[in-house]
């Protein structure tokens, strides 16, 4: 009997379809991946703004299998990500950051948590963090910020290359590992 390993297809999920989300989007949609597109603002979502994937617009080219998320209540998304998803938590609102993180470190079986934003941010959210009862080996599986750090333009395109390629690499690294 032969046995061949089967490769489970990674999954990515974008909380916040701002300008670096929708070109991380783009980005990551040309890449075989389940990819999770979530916002609390359905206007982010329209077919206007991100096309059709695999047909047109900016994800027109998507080989991944995409599937787009209106949620209110964003965090509630991380509970039908499939096990070993990398959450990517970019935002339009802190406070929406703040929720998903903290669910995200109290929801089983995910991947790598990535946060956009500054040193400021993060400290502010570690002590919120805290006070929600999350400890330091919880939050030392958050990366903030997110990327390759010798990539240090603040232009949306260039911010979801960095992250991009950072997503890709922990993709590879987990693939080889198995």
């Amino acid at each position: 009997m032969l046995l061949e390993p089967i490769r489970v297809t990674p999954a990515v999920a974008v909380f916040g379809l701002g300008h670096v989300g929708l070109e991380l989007a783009r980005i990551l949609a040309r890449h075989e991946l389940d990819l999770v597109l979530v916002d609390s603002r359905e206007e982010m979502l329209a077919e206007d703004r991100i096309g059709i994937p695999g047909q047109r617009g900016p994800l027109g080219d998507a080989v991944a299998r995409v599937r787009v998320v209106h949620a209110p209540v964003p965090e509630a998304a991380l509970l039908d990500l499939t096990p070993g998803a990398h959450v990517l938590v970019m935002t339009h609102d802190h406070v929406e950051d703040l929720a998903i993180v903290d669910q995200a470190l109290r929801t089983a079986d995910l991947g790598s948590i990535g946060l956009i934003g500054s040193a400021s941010k993060w400290s502010r959210f570690r002590s919120k963090l805290h006070e929600l009862g999350q400890t330091d080996d919880d939050l030392a599986r958050v990366t903030t910020p997110i990327g390759i750090p010798e990539v240090a333009g603040k232009q949306p395109a260039v911010i979801a290359v960095s992250v991009a390629a950072r997503i890709l690499q922990l993709i590879d690294e987990a693939a080889a590992a198995e």
